[in-house]
């Protein structure tokens, strides 16, 4: 989940190579600020000031925004670091380190917690009517943003500036042996992308079989945002573990040999590429809220995007609503 962490040694990579990276990943970045800060901030302002009443869904969406909103504010400063060069001090470097990680944990962990709440609404109707009070929604969340406080703890004790081309740049970690710096891959990866997503894969091939038959005017756009934001996170997600795994496999096989050396060298080349890409991700998520209202010409106005909301809140609604009725139905029918 770094920006600049696959700049590979000086000896194996022209410096030319490195610049045109630096140029593309500022470009990348610097879009990825253009539509991700005020997607974000837009989306915050209509739930907080819009909406009168707030569904578990939305209050999630909202916490959402507000992680990815975090992590997009501090790109110019990345940005300017990979074009000319760190000069914020080490401090600053693990203190945004960790802010990045704590709020991109956090990203990850809204997103699973979207899915809970869908799959409880349609399969366990009954207990969401309890998830769905407001206490409890506030608890969760304060658990949420602890684990990701908690889980970002590691790139403290390891991030730092190190030497590049003869520039500081804060893309280094150093580990105090292999064994540490495969830990931290195996919960970076296991926490940030294999439990969310098993999680996701779960609850939406369960809510399937039930969902489809329903005929809510809402529920199809609802159903369909909400797919879009876990594909969005498979696609901006996936390629970055994938790399975190080919490094954790140069760890794992014998040190200084030809297959450690070259893994280590895709899985650094690769993470730089696929580290602006997970970066999009926190940008997203404004453009499928857009998408969803079907009109481009009006989806970023206040109203329009409050109505996408209080839809996607009226439609888990309706599902629990229903499941809830079917439920009753059948313990009848069995008492019968």
């Amino acid at each position: 989940m770094e920006i600049s962490n696959g700049t590979v040694d000086n000896n194996e990579t022209d410096h030319s190579d490195n610049i045109v990276q630096g140029i593309a990943a500022s470009i990348v970045l610097g879009l990825t600020c253009l539509v991700g800060i005020p997607g974000n901030s837009l989306v915050i302002w209509v739930i907080l000031f819009k909406l009168k009443q707030r569904s578990p869904t939305v209050v999630l969406i909202l916490n959402l925004a507000v992680a990815d909103l975090v992590v997009l504010v501090t790109l110019p400063l990345w940005i300017y670091a990979i074009t000319n060069y760190w000069v914020f001090g080490e401090a600053s470097c693990k203190i945004l380190g960790y802010l990045i990680y704590c709020n991109l944990y956090g990203s990850v962990f809204f997103i699973m917690l979207m899915s809970i709440d869908r799959f409880m609404a349609v399969i366990y109707p009954f207990a969401s009517q309890r998830w769905r009070k407001k206490d409890f929604v506030r608890k969760v969340v304060v658990v949420v943003w602890t684990l990701a406080f908690l889980f970002a703890i590691p790139i403290i004790l390891v991030k730092n500036v190190e030497i590049i081309d003869g520039y500081a740049q804060c893309s280094g970690r150093e580990y105090d042996s292999n064994a540490q710096q495969i830990t931290c891959l195996a919960l970076e990866t296991l926490v940030g992308f294999v439990i969310p997503f098993s999680v996701l894969t779960i609850c939406y091939a369960s809510v399937a079989k039930r969902v489809g038959q329903m005929s809510f005017k809402s529920k199809i756009k609802s159903e369909m945002l909400i797919i879009s934001i876990v594909i969005a996170f498979v696609i901006c997600w996936l390629p970055y573990h994938v790399f975190n795994l080919v490094e954790f496999a140069s760890l794992m096989v014998e040190s200084d040999s030809d297959v450690s050396k070259t893994l280590e060298q895709i899985s650094n080349v690769g993470s730089y590429v696929t580290g602006a890409l997970a970066f999009i991700s926190s940008s997203i998520n404004p453009l499928l809220y857009a998408f969803a209202a079907r009109n481009w010409r009006t989806s970023f106005r206040s109203s329009v995007m409050a109505k996408v909301f209080e839809q996607m809140a009226q439609s888990t609604k309706d599902e629990c609503t229903v499941e809830r009725v079917n439920t009753t139905k059948m313990e009848s029918s069995q008492g019968l």
